[in-house]
């Protein structure tokens, strides 16, 4: 079964199975209660890729499918122990986990989880700690929530100051000979007499960690723990990346915490509660009687 190929179809097919985002409520059985200084953790997503899809009021937005694929908490930090408190997930059930180093297989039959491909740790405050192996999945985030995308970028290579940095470049006609696409002058030859560090030159562009910040959850999937987001995130297809609660845009109502417990969603699909206002309205420019 390809996933990637299931969710290039038409989101729109999905409807009848779409509930309002106000029945999320439950959560982790905890003695702990949400705060607006508190941090929950982050999860690993795989990006399946891109489609699109419209709103009730027929606007059409790009979306980006994540898949949380098997995110299960391995490892705990404390405050008493380690000085600081994060968790640390592992994504991903390893296929061949006997070909781990000893020492890393170790890790995870001392805490009796699968081998993980992907580990990495998410801090959190002290009252958002997970136990060790529970299972995250895509009812941790709230339909409309806002989330922070942390992911590596497409390289390009070796690019010059136009692509690099989009450079307006020379002139195409008059006295612009072979300099169409030259980045200019770099610096004084006399005073300073040398290239200000930092300065915007030809060089090697992409392949860097990027955050992406503020997108909204449109919808979410939990049959197959799927997100979709509004907008695009930093990537290529099939790569794993970070998803986080938005640290710009935090929560007004509390979400699931530290985490929706299992079996809290049925399975279907849950959309983000409908606009109030028809946003195209700001966009038309209606003749004045």
């Amino acid at each position: 079964f390809n996933m990637a190929a299931h969710f290039r179809i038409v989101v729109g097919q999905f409807i009848p199975l779409v509930r309002s985002a106000r029945l999320l409520s439950t959560a982790v059985k905890t003695e702990a209660k949400w705060t607006p200084n508190s941090m929950r953790t982050g999860v690993m997503a795989k990006k399946l890729g891109m489609t699109q899809t419209w709103t009730e009021w027929g606007e059409m937005i790009p979306i980006t499918v994540l898949q949380i694929l098997e995110n299960t908490v391995v490892g705990q930090r404390t405050l008493e122990k380690n000085g600081y408190s994060a968790l640390q997930i592992g994504a991903v059930n390893h296929p061949k986990p006997y070909k781990l180093a000893k020492p890393v297989q170790g890790q995870f039959t001392a805490v009796d989880v699968p081998a993980k491909r992907h580990v990495r740790e998410f801090h959190v405050t002290q009252d958002a700690l997970l136990p060790i192996g529970t299972e995250l999945t895509a009812a941790h985030y709230v339909p409309g929530q806002y989330i922070d995308v942390v992911g590596k970028t497409i390289g390009k290579g070796f690019q010059g100051g136009m692509k690099r940095h989009g450079f307006k470049g020379g002139r195409n006609s008059h006295g612009a000979t072979k300099s169409h696409r030259t980045p200019g002058s770099i610096g004084a030859g006399g005073d300073p007499a040398r290239v200000w560090p930092g300065k915007k030159m030809a060089g090697h562009m992409g392949d860097t960690y990027t955050k992406q910040e503020c997108l909204q959850i449109f919808k979410i999937d939990t049959r197959w723990n799927v997100l979709h987001v509004r907008g695009s995130v930093p990537g290529h297809k099939e790569s794993v990346l970070r998803v986080f609660d938005s640290r710009r845009r935090p929560f007004t109502a509390a979400p699931p915490f530290p985490t929706a417990a299992p079996g809290a969603l049925a399975p279907g699909v849950y959309q983000a509660p409908k606009e109030a206002e028809n946003p195209l309205d700001k966009k038309l420019q209606y003749p004045q009687a």
